[in-house]
């Protein structure tokens, strides 16, 4: 399949990487400038979770990048990897140098998708949810890779839905598909959104993981975005992992954090997946204000997402 994917930044060069040793036409979409630093190619170290696949893989991935794009291009699949806030931006700028394409948005949602079909037509997108992560610096990238989650938010994408599911099964990425990913996406925006504050007071993981204070206000934090999600049409109770957030046994709130420190501290899929945690700062301020501004306008109470409004303000 002939593929662009929208810059190469960790995600997309996890899942560039992938798709070309799978045999396919792959093209990194780069701002101006950056191709010419790109030309000796990215160095590979990867933990590959996926089934068949060798545990450790190092070596290099040609990159094949470009700084244009037109319609004789012809591409048939432009995986769009970019930060939610930025994503519309995109769109404008590469839909029409891509008018005949499918697009896949592997990026998080809050605000739903009436900027989205107001450039491309719903019948032409689905989204999608990485199950991979990593560090880029100085061309090296430093990741693990083991799945993927994909969605329409109508019921119109059967087609679509199925072509992005070969295309990921093609390089044996287990594809997961969610009945309604906006929801999915919103409690993933809910939890990472109501646990990151704790993590930028305390500046690292570990840190966090060392404060007991600071792991309960983590869990309190999801509990009020979780609780946001709801309000907003998510039925809760269609993903049992959100029921150790709202828990009212002490067990198993602390058998919780138990499995979290030991995953977080002996994982290195995890380690690697949550690498870039603190990467970006005005993702952070997105999720953040994005969640409290929902939550005010819902009248749900948020004092403990609240009492970390400095922290998050002094990024």
């Amino acid at each position: 399949m002939n593929i662009m994917i929208v810059g190469a930044g960790v995600i997309g060069t996890i899942y560039g990487w992938a798709l070309s040793e799978a045999g396919h036409s792959v093209t990194h979409l780069v701002r101006p400038g950056r191709a010419l630093r790109l030309g000796s190619g990215i160095s590979i170290d990867m933990l590959d979770r996926r089934k068949g696949h060798k545990k450790w893989h190092t070596g290099t991935y040609n990159i094949r990048v470009t700084e244009t794009i037109s319609p004789a291009d012809n591409y048939e699949m432009v995986i769009v990897p970019v930060r939610h806030y930025a994503l519309e931006d995109a769109l404008r700028q590469i839909v029409p140098q891509a008018p005949d394409a499918d697009y896949l948005l592997l990026t998080q949602n809050w605000k739903g998708i009436a900027g989205i079909d107001n450039i491309l037509e719903q019948s032409k997108y689905i989204f999608g949810d990485a199950k991979a992560g990593g560090s880029l610096k100085d061309n090296k990238l430093t990741a693990t890779i083991y799945a993927v989650d994909i969605g329409p938010v109508g019921n119109k994408q059967n087609s679509l839905l199925e072509k992005a599911r070969n295309l990921f099964q093609s390089a044996d990425i287990k594809t997961t598909v969610r009945d309604n990913m906006l929801h999915y996406l919103w409690v993933q925006y809910a939890v990472s959104g109501g646990m990151w504050p704790a993590l930028v007071r305390a500046g690292s993981l570990q840190a966090v993981l060392r404060d007991k204070n600071l792991v309960k206000a983590s869990f309190l934090g999801a509990k009020e975005c979780l609780s946001v999600a709801a309000a907003r049409g998510v039925e809760l109770d269609k993903y049992p992992e959100t029921g150790i957030y709202f828990t009212s046994s002490a067990i198993k709130r602390a058998i919780g954090v138990i499995a979290m420190k030991i995953m977080f501290s002996f994982s290195k899929y995890i380690r690697r997946n949550s690498a870039h945690a603190l990467a970006d700062p005005k993702e952070i301020k997105a999720f953040y204000y994005d969640l409290i501004n929902s939550g005010a306008e819902l009248g749900i109470s948020m004092p403990v997402m609240l009492g970390f409004k400095k922290d998050i303000d002094n990024l």
